[in-house]
């Protein structure tokens, strides 16, 4: 009976494991294998902002990435000029081109906006909002997942009771509430996705 019972978790935890390399083998390529030459040079051509004038001030000497966060329900998670926290299938899409910054020990960092130069920040309900300053609020916690995924949560707004509140899009690629999220949620998981310029530098 045992080794009946062994021999089904293991075929459970294969199954599991084949479903999960069949999603990144499918949205990964989405996301960064078909991109046309043209779409492309629009990445690197967003990217190329001015960086001098920033006001990073405490944050100097931070490790600094340029990435796209691409998120498990298909969505690149975007700040535009008015300070919307959105959602866009356009891997072209200029406010989707993300400077994260290590702030702090322990995987802390804030994540801003290149082209609309807004961080994001979380309040104490758990609603994302867009600042133009830096605050404790912009802070949050860079979670690596088993499958692969990250997840970035609140770093100030952690409960007493360790619960967590979660950067996170829906299915229609709105912001949801942090109060309303998990870890173990597909909104809440993205994938870091270099950009052009950034893999440019490293060659």
């Amino acid at each position: 009976m045992r080794k009946w019972m062994l021999e089904k978790k293991v075929r459970n935890l294969l199954s599991g494991l084949c479903l999960h390399v069949a999603f990144l083998l499918g949205s990964v390529p989405l996301a960064l294998g078909d991109r046309t030459p043209e779409e492309l040079a629009a990445i690197m051509n967003c990217s190329k902002q001015d960086r001098h004038g920033r006001n990073y001030d405490y944050m100097e000497g931070g490790d600094v990435r340029l990435r796209q966060l691409f998120s498990r329900t298909q969505w690149f998670l975007t700040i535009d000029d008015n300070g919307n926290i959105n959602g866009t299938q356009d891997p072209t899409n200029c406010f989707s081109i993300l400077e994260i910054r290590t702030v702090s020990e322990g995987g802390i960092l804030a994540i801003k906006g290149v082209k609309s130069q807004f961080y994001i920040s979380m309040n104490r309900t758990g609603a994302l909002q867009a600042k133009r300053t830096y605050s404790e609020n912009c802070n949050f916690k860079e979670v690596f997942l088993e499958n692969y995924f990250n997840a970035y949560s609140s770093a100030k707004w952690t409960k007493q009771n360790g619960k967590e509140m979660f950067i996170a899009l829906s299915q229609k690629g709105k912001p949801l509430r942090g109060r309303k999220t998990r870890k173990e949620n597909i909104s809440s998981h993205f994938i870091p996705m270099k950009c052009r310029e950034e893999e440019r530098k490293i060659e």
